[in-house]
């Protein structure tokens, strides 16, 4: 008899020490639970950008005239940067309610004093500036694209009553070693011409 209620006793305790080990386990992942948490209330790096221009719209522009217009871009978020530039001119010539857009393509009918050094045009249409754009001051702006602006000497007399606009389109990605080949290139590497120049360039600045 004494034999047989030590097994009972036995037989009791073994749900007990299940129970406690469960409380253990669920105790443990939650502790885990905790901590991813907290993982995710560290905040992300700002990126932004911002066109900044030294510029005084004239009332007209003559052909063959300058104009300055100083174009740079500037980091205003909180991490490092590489951008890059799409420069879209666009001459309108409106005519009661038709409107007609007249040839305006840069290097013939527009003119730009260009700052090749810094910057290199893509095969994609796309202005590549070679360097880091730096967070916070100093270093958080480009050098200029360009410094001027003038309309070819012999240009029609349908671009005299013609109005003149440059959309000027910044793209930035972060400094994460290859981010800007996913991001502009489809995730591939340039093998030939500007592209594969610019490529290497940012690689070597690519964190």
């Amino acid at each position: 008899m004494k034999s047989k209620k030590k097994v009972v006793h036995f037989l009791w305790i073994l749900p007990v020490l299940a129970v406690l080990l469960l409380i253990g386990s669920v105790t443990a992942y939650a502790a885990m639970m905790m901590s991813e948490e907290k993982v995710n209330l560290f905040q992300v790096g700002n990126l932004q950008t911002k066109v900044k221009e030294v510029f005084t719209e004239p009332t007209t522009i003559k052909p063959n005239e300058s104009v300055t217009k100083e174009v740079s871009v500037e980091n205003t978020g909180t991490v490092d940067q590489f951008v890059r530039v799409m420069l879209q001119p666009e001459i309108r010539l409106e005519n009661g309610e038709s409107t007609r857009l007249l040839p305006s393509k840069i290097g013939e009918e527009v003119l730009l004093e260009l700052n090749l050094t810094d910057w290199t045009l893509g095969e994609d249409g796309y202005y590549y500036y070679l360097n880091v754009l730096k967070s916070g001051t100093p270093n958080n702006t480009t050098k200029n694209l360009f410094t001027e602006v003038k309309l070819k000497q012999d240009l029609g007399l349908e671009y005299h009553n013609a109005t003149f606009n440059l959309l000027v389109k910044v793209e930035a990605i972060n400094c994460a070693k290859y981010a800007y080949r996913d991001a502009w290139w489809q995730g591939s590497t340039p093998s030939s011409g500007a592209l594969e120049a610019i490529d290497k360039k940012l690689a070597e600045h690519a964190e």
